[in-house]
């Protein structure tokens, strides 16, 4: 790794050459994206903020903000990342990942700036619905041949964080999956799951100082969010920013435990049914005020300082809640079946 001084060497703000930065910030590493367009990435250890500095061919100054660059347009340097959030998406979000051997390693802060500004872009026709509008009689997505019902997904939001491995029915199949990787990005905690039958991944996703509330439920093939977050739409940003920033997810998830009868003996899955009342949760009211779409919402992310830091929330008890019945009903028809 270059030396702070070698990292600021040559680099021009408004035509002056740069000798030393502001306050306590130190340069950490030269992220170069191709040969006219690199990223000096900085941090501040007493307050841990990060920064960033886009830069040109000539070592020029551009700005702090992929959508407030100079001298480059935010286009260029989407051009530059596009193929790794191309692979990433048919393959980690959505499907089987698999290596993306010529993505730089970043920071995640890095990484996530650039998915949102690469997803605002591309992924247009993701769409955000309301849980209170998920009607339990009607399918609200479809792709190739297979539906989303909204019973199967009204099921999943029924989901709650607990001490032991996250297990769900795969709302395409009701095949018992567990979960592949969890990571937290962003104060946000998502767990990821892939339904082997019909290669595709969906997403269960908290805020991690709310897991007892209702998560969101993203499935990329779908095209679907199902959520009442005001910044739900900027979920598939925070996966794909998480997939670069760190590769070692494609090694993880080809390692992670698949779901098997035979953990769940058939006492065990006996005594957490009587435990368990088999009541259908209701969906909660609608909103007073109705989400922005995900392009508003996702603009919105990136107009905002990168560096400030959210609000602490106060610290939730959280609550432990079991699995619903029908969960443990079709646990026990597979310890049956095995």
């Amino acid at each position: 790794m270059n030396a702070p001084d070698d990292l600021l060497r040559n680099i021009r703000v408004d035509g002056e050459c740069l000798t030393t930065l502001y306050d306590q910030w130190v340069p950490q590493e030269m992220i170069v994206l191709t040969d006219d367009i690199r990223c000096l990435v900085m941090h501040d250890p007493l307050s841990g903020r990060e920064a960033v500095w886009y830069l040109d061919g000539e070592n020029n100054y551009c700005g702090s903000h992929i959508e407030a660059v100079q001298r480059l347009h935010p286009q260029q340097i989407l051009s530059a990342v596009a193929p790794w959030f191309d692979d990433l998406t048919r393959y980690s979000l959505s499907a089987s990942p698999v290596g993306i051997p010529d993505a730089p390693l970043m920071p995640n802060f890095l990484a996530t700036q650039l998915a949102a500004a690469w997803c605002v872009r591309t992924l247009t026709e993701t769409r955000q619905l309301q849980t209170a509008l998920a009607e339990q009689d009607k399918d609200i997505a479809h792709f190739g041949e297979k539906t989303l019902s909204a019973r199967r997904v009204r099921r999943l939001l029924g989901t709650r964080v607990g001490p032991e491995s996250l297990v769900v029915l795969s709302p395409l199949t009701d095949i018992p999956l567990r979960s592949q990787i969890s990571f937290v990005s962003n104060r946000q905690l998502v767990h990821r799951f892939y339904d082997k039958e019909t290669d595709c991944s969906f997403y269960l996703s908290w805020w991690e100082k709310q897991l007892d509330q209702l998560p969101s439920f993203y499935c990329p093939k779908a095209n679907l969010l199902v959520s009442d977050e005001t910044m739900a739409g900027m979920l598939p940003a925070l996966i794909l920013g998480w997939y670069l920033s760190n590769p070692h997810h494609v090694a993880s998830i080809a390692d992670a435990q698949a779901f098997e009868a035979r953990d769940y003996g058939l006492g065990q899955a006996s005594a957490l049914l009587a435990e368990s009342e088999a009541v259908e949760t209701t969906l909660p009211h609608a909103p007073e005020t109705t989400s922005a779409d995900m392009i508003s919402e996702s603009w919105a992310f990136l107009s905002q300082n990168p560096s400030s830091p959210t609000p602490v929330e106060e610290q939730r008890t959280l609550q432990e809640k079991k699995q619903s019945g029908r969960l443990f009903e079709r646990l026990r028809s597979f310890v049956k079946k095995n």
